[in-house]
């Protein structure tokens, strides 16, 4: 190549992993030919001195490679070559043609000349025709443009066009890009001329005679007119134009000719297919006429005929060849088959298909029935339609229905026959027919039943409750060779029309696993089907069906149901309830520990909402609703009976002034849900005496039966009216003979007033005392309005036991017993002893009467001395006693008796009473039986010996009988006992109780019916030798241990439900009485207090089914408890005993609570703090973060609430969450989640300082550390807000400040120093900041006002001695400052000095004189017009 190709760029860097682009310039001089030159690039690898921290050089690979310093790497150095291949060369094109000339050509006519144009050169070479001259628009050049490839040629066509007779005289011009800059290389003149005929005839051209099949050629004269025909027998229409291109009008007429070769032209024997149907006419000048020829084929083969067009005036012709063509239609189906597949029996299936016309003309068709159908044969294919007319250009569908009544393959040809068309249209269609073997079975408890197809069989739901949910099985089995599809519907309604299965919303309330779907073959398809009514309906009347697709008449399996479900008639006495203002009656926001019931504090609001059970059946109601602070729903699960009512009550304890609104949701039955929507809002409570001397009334000393009376006025300062009632604790006071007036609950309005009377009226000795008087608030907390103190000096007298019970005495006999009547009073008093004269002969006190001295206790003694004529006497006596006492014989013995109304009179007390009681025996006699002792419900045996003395064996079936309680088998016995010959065998005897047995007399303690002291019953066995053994049987049926033990674990501080199953032992229904028990720990210790227990008091179990009884459970500490569940029959009194071992294990976090707060401000949450133990209970706060517990230690007395606050001062922005807790060693961990979120804080309050210009002023800023660990602050100033950059004028005198720890949370006051030297006039403007880890951000906004400067001194200067000026350039700029001094005495070395920026300086002064002066030295600059002046002094 030489210098011809260049590269760029010659050498340079390519990156690790980079690469880089080169350019080829080829810029040849003279001819050239080049293949396949190598070009060599040498490759390197190189390492940079400075490759990691230099910068690249600007200016491309060139700079790169002059300026960056590089190592090039040993034996890295290789070859690439690079192929490279050219041709240069000069671009010329020429032709052989020197010029384009036409013959004279009709005007209408066109004619082609073709020539080359050839490129002898090397390389190819573009080109581009256009034609000059007026005429230019009658030629045309193809192809106008192009390329001729390297010495290669391209062949060009010119077509000449005339439209009128002129000169066509143009030039033809080539021109190349490549050559000359464009210019036209090849010239060529083009001539042509036109001939105005007498008539144009505008034919298309047509390749007839090419295709024309004869024996004779065609003379070249004849026109070719081709026609074709599409089928047979129609007509068809050909139609052209002749135009007359004279000015003279042309009359003209067509001939019929017969040529000499008609004999071999084609097809010659037929009639005359062709019709001229414009013979004659006249066309117009400059006008065309449309001539028209109709072709009417009556076979498939080409025809031919020759005519004449004859111009009358000028006596010209021209010879035209009319070739009429048939051609076969294009009509056809648009597929050629149709495949069915797989079809049920008598199912029909449809597919069209299209028949398409393809030509312009319409097309009649019909399809063959017999192609499809036969004779004697079910038919299983229909078509329709099977005639009709197919227009031009379109379609017509057909619809094929496939309907197969075999099981077997089918195939058809249908035919469809073409009018004009000889072979019918063909359509192939292939199908088989299949049946469905399908069964459907349910399960039942009994096994699977099976349905029958077909049939109606019916399935009972039963009677649910609403929400209830019952599921069935149903399995689908499929025997078919194939799978099928199917669906489950449902017939509803009079005309019993399917619907489709939804969900439970609506009627009938059944849903369905699969509504629809496929069984696959030889499997089964469980379908689970469930009935969840959400309303009460009857199910009657609705049938569930199972559809399987079989043809027209779908196979089905119907299962008519019944049931239904009703709804649990519970009414409310109310759905909605406002309690109005209230007072608030705690302060607290969370809830720490389970609340107390109403029973437990009755100060807050409350309203029952009574239940009433309208159903005919017993109903189940609960809650959802989980207490609130301030709103508790006191409702356990409990049972309502059919036609009773139930209290619930609601209690609305306000914690805060605000309002509140709750929806409560209450289930009945389990599923039955209903709504009360409760509101109401809380206000301040203030119920005080008018003075405060009122708070202490005080009685004085008096004597039985003085009354004393003193009267206080209560007054309400309350924005609500108050109903209240005076009441003491304890009621100490009414012990002690206090009363008041009114006595019962009052009601005052705000402000308004109200007396109370004291009055105390003593009858006994009574201690001097002082007590507190309260005022109980319907509405809010006790209120103590008052202390009320006194004594009283009278007679105390006590008895040591209020009832003697002397238990059996013989009759006839006496028994006594030992009491103590005591005087605990200050003054003696005399007794006697009052007893009913029916018992005053069996009962009698010693002494009967006497007197008691002050502090002096009596002995008595009381007697029962039952004789036969006293209880005779004592029968005739109560007349209430008509019929034998149980258990005693005919004279009274075995009777109880007891007195109740044995009185003590004493002078100046009030009477004492004293009851006694005993019971008069006989002496028992002996009986013997076989005995039995055993548990009730636990079976046991006793035995006895039967002895064979005979020589044959005996087989012995002894007869059992329970005779006591009737119509009860307790006893039983084996039914056949075999005895051998000679021998004796023991005949076992069992006892299985089902109710037990008590004391003679006695009743069941629940529902009051007698208890039979013994089970008794007898055995009766029969010997063969004619004797008999019989013995009595009596059995005694002990209460129940703990039956089984069940183990649970349970969490802390969360209310647990237990499950516990109980089993009905009898054959009837039986309702119990439930209690729950705390077993360990000790019920009373302080363990125990820590454990709420709660159930429903009753439970109902239908005969011999087993069910669960719930109760919930609430333990505050961790630990383990067992919980004994006794369950005693109402009926019967029979119980049974449940033990429930409980493990409790640590709460989780009880609640979120959510806190907001900017940085460094205090947030507060309270949380209320139960204690349900007796003793009190100590709660300690542990918290981490920015939280803190206030008081840190909190003491709850036993049985109440208080609230402790959980404070938050975050001091640093952001959001988490953090744990807090409480801690007690009586009642364990309280752990909350606190979601939190700091925003930033605000600034702190500005700063201002003031300093002259050129001097500078320090304060210090002041914040508070509110960290508990030791910070150190870092601190700086930055722009203010608003302004772009720091100032300069401020500056932090230490950038560091350490803060000590705070302790128990009180912050410590902080100190930093700021200086402000002023750098111009005016104010400016800076933030200080300080942040520390740990003690977060503080901001405070600095303000600086410059003054002007101010005179300084004085500066004292020796005689003969230089003085020192310190003197600093307050400006952020190199300023000259002017110095002078306005006394000669003193000199400066310069009156002008430049200093530069914040920088000082010292100024030299000299003082020379001989007394004492005075001077200024004054500095001025441009900047300011205030001079900084300072006063010099010079003393000698």
């Amino acid at each position: 190549f030489g210098q011809q190709v260049e590269v760029e760029p010659l050498e340079g860097f390519v990156e690790a992993g980079g690469s880089r682009p080169l350019t080829l310039i080829c810029k040849p001089s003279e001819k050239l030919t080049a293949e396949k030159v190598p070009i060599v690039c040498n490759i390197v690898n190189v390492s940079f001195s400075d490759e990691g921290n230099a910068e690249l050089p600007s200016g491309g690979a060139d700079a790169e490679a002059a300026e960056r310093e590089y190592e090039e790497v040993p034996d890295s150095a290789q070859e690439l070559t690079l192929q490279v291949s050219a041709i240069a060369d000069i671009p010329a094109l020429a032709t052989e043609v020197e010029d384009v000339n036409f013959l004279p050509t009709h005007m209408f006519g066109s004619k082609v000349f073709h020539f080359l144009i050839k490129n002898p050169s090397g390389i190819a070479v573009p080109f581009e025709w256009r034609i000059q001259g007026k005429q230019a628009s009658a030629y045309t050049v193809a192809p106008m443009s192009g390329t001729v490839l390297a010495e290669g040629e391209k062949d060009i066509e010119v077509h000449f066009g005339p439209k009128e007779v002129e000169n066509f005289d143009c030039t033809l011009l080539c021109s190349s890009p490549f050559i000359d800059g464009g210019k036209p290389v090849i010239r060529l003149p083009l001539t042509g001329s036109a001939i105005r005929p007498w008539c144009h005839i505008e034919l298309p051209s047509s390749d007839y005679r090419s295709r024309r099949q004869s024996d004779v050629p065609l003379d070249p004269k004849y026109h070719v007119v081709e026609i074709v025909s599409l089928g047979t027998h129609v007509k068809n229409t050909k139609r052209f134009y002749v135009c007359n291109p004279t000015a003279e009008p042309l009359d003209f007429m067509w001939q019929r000719e017969v040529p000499m070769f008609s004999q071999n032209r084609p097809d010659t024997g037929d009639e005359e297919p062709f019709k001229c149907l414009t013979k004659k006419g006249t066309i117009l000048p400059s006008k065309k006429f449309e001539m028209s020829f109709e072709f009417s084929p009556q076979s498939s083969n080409t025809k031919e005929s020759f005519w004449s067009f004859v111009l009358l005036g000028p006596k010209v012709e021209e010879h035209f060849l009319l070739a009429g063509i048939v051609e076969e239609p294009r009509v056809g189906m648009n597929k050629p088959s149709i495949n069915f597949g797989e079809r049920l029996l008598q199912g029909i299936a449809s597919e069209t298909v299209q028949l398409v016309n393809k030509e312009h003309i319409p097309f009649s068709w019909a399809i063959d029935a017999a192609s499809f159908q036969e004779e004697g044969e079910l038919q299983a294919l229909s078509i329709s339609p099977t005639s009709g007319v197919v227009g031009p250009d379109s379609s017509v569908t057909i619809t094929v229905n496939f309907k197969p009544l075999e099981e077997r393959p089918f195939n058809f040809n249908v035919a469809c026959n073409i009018k004009r068309k000889k072979e019918p249209v063909v359509l192939n269609v292939k199908g088989i027919g299949y049946k469905i073997h399908a069964s459907l079975a349910i399960e039942e408890p009994g096994g699977r039943r099976v349905i029958n197809s077909g049939l109606t069989e019916s399935l009972d739901m039963g009677m649910l409750q609403v929400h209830e949910q019952r599921e069935v099985m149903m399995y689908l089995r499929n025997d078919s060779k194939r799978n099928f599809n199917f669906r489950v519907q449902m017939l509803m309604g009079a005309n019993r029309h399917p619907k489709p299965i939804g969900a439970f919303e609506k009627p009938p309330y059944i849903a369905i696993s699969k509504s629809q779907g496929v069984a696959e073959h030889h499997e089964e398809t469980a379908i689970e089907f469930k009935y969840a009514p959400r309303d009460a309906h009857l199910l009657e009347g609705s049938i569930l069906q199972v559809a399987i697709p079989a043809g027209p008449v779908e196979e089905t399996f119907s299962i008519a149901l019944t049931g239904g479900a009703k709804r649990s008639r519970v009414e409310f006495s109310f759905l909605s309830h406002d309690f109005g203002p209230c007072f608030i009656a705690r302060g607290g926001a969370t809830m720490a520990g389970e609340p107390f019931a109403t029973s437990q504090d009755s100060r807050y609001e409350r309203v029952d909402l009574i239940a009433t059970n309208r159903d005919d059946s017993d109903c189940l109601i609960a809650t959802n609703f989980q207490r609130e602070p301030w709103l508790d729903v006191q409702l356990n699960a409990a049972m309502i009976e059919a036609g009773q009512s139930m209290r619930i009550p609601i209690v609305f304890s306000p914690r805060e002034e605000c309002e509140y609104i709750q929806r409560i949701e209450f289930v009945v039955n389990d599923y039955t849900r209903m709504h009360v929507d409760v509101r109401g809002r809380g206000c301040p409570l203030k119920l005080e005496l008018i003075g405060s001397e009122m708070q202490n009334v005080d009685f004085g000393v008096t004597k039985g039966n003085e009354v004393v009376m003193r009267q206080v006025r209560v007054v309400n300062r309350s924005p609500r009216p108050v109903t209240f009632e005076l009441d003491d604790e304890k009621g100490e006071l009414a012990e002690r003979s206090v009363s008041w007036s009114p006595a019962h609950p009052i009601t005052l309005r705000p402000r308004q007033t109200a007396d109370v009377d004291l009055k105390f009226m003593p009858m006994y000795r009574i201690a001097p005392f002082r007590l507190p008087l309260i005022a109980k608030c319907e509405h809010g907390a006790e209120v103590r309005l008052l202390h009320v103190q006194g004594t009283c000096h009278a007679i105390e007298m006590r008895l040591s036991e209020h009832s003697v019970f002397f238990g059996d005495v013989v009759v006839g006999s006496q028994a006594t017993r030992m009491l103590r009547l005591h005087n605990f009073g200050d003054l003696g008093a005399k007794f006697r002893f009052e007893i009913a004269t029916k018992y005053s002969k069996i009962f009698s006190v010693s002494p009967s009467e006497g007197f008691v001295r002050p502090q002096e206790d009596i002995v008595l003694t009381v007697a029962f001395n039952p004789t036969l004529e006293k209880i005779q006497e004592l029968k005739r006596a109560d007349k209430s006693r008509r019929s034998k006492p149980a258990g005693g014989d005919a004279f009274g013995l075995g009777m109880g008796i007891a007195v109740k109304d044995i009185r003590c009179i004493l002078d100046g007390h009030a009477p004492l009473q004293l009851e006694a009681s005993g019971k008069c025996v006989s002496q028992p006699g002996e009986t013997q039986s076989l005995e039995f002792s055993t548990e009730v419900r636990t079976k046991t045996s006793r035995s006895f010996t039967v002895n064979n003395p005979t020589e044959t064996d005996w087989k012995l079936q002894p007869q059992v009988a329970t005779q006591d309680p009737p119509g009860t088998n307790f006893f039983t016995c084996d039914k056949e006992i075999s005895v051998p010959a000679g021998k004796q065998e023991t005949v076992q005897v069992y006892y299985l109780p089902l109710t037990m047995t008590g004391a003679e007399g006695t009743n069941s303690p629940v529902s009051g019916k007698p208890r039979v002291a013994l089970h008794r019953g007898t055995v009766f066995v029969g010997t063969p030798d004619g004797n008999a053994v019989c013995y009595e049987l009596e059995g005694t049926a002990l209460p129940p241990k703990a039956g089984a033990r069940l183990e649970s674990r349970v969490p802390c501080k969360k209310k647990h439900t237990q499950a516990v199953p109980i089993r009905n032992w009898l054959h009837e229904r039986q309702r119990f009485e439930v209690s729950l028990e705390l077993v360990e720990p000790e019920p009373g210790s302080a363990k125990a207090q820590g454990i709420n227990l709660q159930g429903v008091g009753t439970l109902d179990l239908p005969p011999g089914l087993e069910r669960e009884y719930r109760f919930s459970i609430y333990a505050y500490h961790e630990g383990s408890a067992i919980v004994r569940v006794s369950l005693i029959s109402q009926e019967t009194g029979e119980f049974v005993n449940i033990e429930v071992a409980l493990e409790f294990y640590a709460a989780e976090s009880l609640a979120t609570i959510r806190m907001d707060a900017a940085c460094r401000q205090l947030a507060k949450h309270k949380i209320a703090v139960a204690n349900p133990l007796m003793q009190p209970a100590r709660f300690t706060g542990t918290t981490e973060n920015f939280f803190r517990f206030s008081p840190e230690t909190l003491e709850v007395p036993p049985r109440s609430e208080k609230t402790i606050e959980l404070l938050f001062r975050p001091l640093e922005d952001g959001e988490g969450e953090a744990e807090v807790m409480l801690k007690s060693n009586e009642l364990g961990t309280y752990p909350y989640t606190v979601s939190w979120r700091a925003s930033p804080a605000g600034l702190e309050k500005a700063m201002v300082l003031k300093a002259p210009l050129g001097a500078s002023v320090v304060e210090n800023f002041k914040f508070m550390h509110y960290a508990r660990e030791t910070v150190t602050y870092n601190a700086k100033v930055e722009a203010a807000p608003g302004h772009k950059g720091p100032s300069i004028d401020f500056l932090v005198e230490s950038s560091q400040v350490s803060a000590p720890a705070c302790a128990n949370g009180d912050p410590q006051p902080v100190e930093l120093p700021v200086r402000f030297q002023p750098s111009m006039l005016g104010e400016c403007r800076g933030l200080l900041v300080i942040s520390g880890p740990g003690g977060g951000e503080y901001k405070a906004l600095l303000t600086g006002f410059a003054q002007p400067p101010q005179p300084q001194g004085p500066i004292i200067i020796e005689n003969g001695k230089q003085g020192i000026v310190e003197f600093r350039n307050p400006f952020d700029k190199p300023t000259d400052f002017s110095l002078q001094v306005d006394n000669p005495a003193f000199m400066v070395p310069t009156r002008a000095q430049r200093i530069d920026p914040q920088k000082a300086v010292q100024i030299s002064i000299n003082f020379k004189s001989d007394k004492v002066q005075g001077g200024r030295l004054i500095i001025s600059c441009d900047k300011v017009s205030t001079p900084w002046i300072f006063f010099l002094k010079g003393q000698v």
